[in-house]
C-alpha cells in the first residue's frame, strides 16, 4: 500500500513517469495549479495549489508515504524566480513532508549540480558541487536541505542527478548524460520502493558507453539497473559537432540567462 503525490506531474518529465507508473500505486496526488488537460490514470486525484502555499501543500501531503518532487523552473532564470519556484518551494516540500510523516522525498536534482566539471573527469556522488546556473544553485540547495532534514527529523530522501531526460540523445553532450524514458521509470520507480536509503545521491543516466559519472554507488543503493545506452543511437547524433567543455555544457557561458530547454 503506496501513496505517492507528484509536484510538477504534469510536466514534460512527469507527464512521461505517470504514464510509465500508472496503476502501480493505491493512491496517486498530482499537486498541480490547474487542472490537467490530459486524463488521469487509475488511482490519480487531483489537489490545486502552489509550491508557494505551504498549508495546501501539508493539506495534500495527508496520508502520503512519498513526495516525488519535479516542481520548479527546469531551465536558467532570474534569480527571483528561481528563489520563489526552486528555493522557497522546495523547503515547502520538504516542510510539509515534515509536517505530514511522509516517509521519502524523491528530489529532482540535476546534471548542472555539478556544471562546471571539466567533461574530461568522472565524478561520483561525492564530489564537491561546481553548480552552472542560478538553476543549479537551487539544486545544490535542495540537498542541502534534504540533509537537513533526514538528519534532524528523518525524513528520507533520494537525489536523483537527473542528465538529460530524452527519447534518444540529441548531441555529443548527451551521449555521456541521457536517460531514456523507460530508464528514468525504472529510476523513480527504484527511488519510490527500495528500503531504507537514509540521504541518497543517485546520478540519474542510462548505462552510457561514454558517461561522465561513476554511478554505480547510488544505483545499487536503490536497486537500480538501467538497460539502454546512448552509443545504440550514435547515428542520429552529429559527431563533427564541437566536444563540451564543461559538464554543463550550454548552462556554463557567462552570458547564459536560459532558453536552451
Amino acid at each position: 500500500m503506496t501513496t505517492v503525490l507528484y509536484t510538477g506531474g504534469t510536466g514534460r518529465m512527469g507527464r512521461v513517469l505517470r504514464e510509465g507508473l500508472a496503476g502501480r500505486y493505491d493512491r496517486v496526488v498530482l499537486y498541480a495549479r490547474s487542472t490537467p488537460e490530459e486524463p488521469l490514470h487509475p488511482g490519480e486525484e487531483v489537489v490545486l495549489g502552489d509550491l508557494a502555499d505551504l498549508d495546501r501543500l501539508v493539506e495534500a501531503a495527508a496520508g502520503v508515504d512519498v513526495i516525488v518532487h519535479f516542481g520548479g523552473i527546469a531551465d536558467e532564470a532570474p534569480y527571483e524566480a528561481i528563489r520563489t519556484a526552486n528555493i522557497d518551494g522546495t523547503y515547502h516540500v520538504y516542510e510539509a513532508a515534515r509536517r505530514a510523516g511522509v516517509r521519502r522525498v524523491v528530489f529532482a536534482s540535476s546534471n548542472h549540480i555539478v556544471g562546471f566539471y571539466p567533461a574530461s573527469e568522472v565524478l561520483d556522488e561525492t564530489v564537491p558541487l561546481r553548480p552552472d546556473t542560478y538553476y543549479g544553485v537551487s539544486k545544490a540547495f535542495g540537498e542541502a536541505l534534504a540533509s537537513l532534514y533526514h538528519d534532524k527529523w528523518g525524513v528520507e530522501s533520494v537525489l536523483l542527478r537527473i542528465g538529460t531526460f530524452r527519447p534518444a540523445p540529441e548531441d555529443r553532450r548527451q551521449l555521456a548524460l541521457w536517460l531514456s524514458w523507460p530508464d528514468g521509470v525504472e529510476l523513480v520507480r527504484c527511488s519510490i520502493e527500495s528500503g531504507p536509503v537514509g540521504c541518497q545521491v543517485v546520478y540519474g543516466c542510462s548505462a552510457n558507453s561514454e558517461g561522465w559519472w561513476n554511478a554505480d554507488a547510488g544505483w545499487a543503493a536503490i536497486g537500480f539497473e538501467p538497460k539502454d545506452n546512448a552509443a545504440d543511437h550514435a547515428e542520429g547524433v552529429d559527431m563533427t559537432a564541437e566536444a563540451p567543455q564543461y559538464h554543463g555544457g550550454g548552462f556554463t557561458p557567462a552570458d547564459y540567462e536560459g532558453g536552451i530547454w
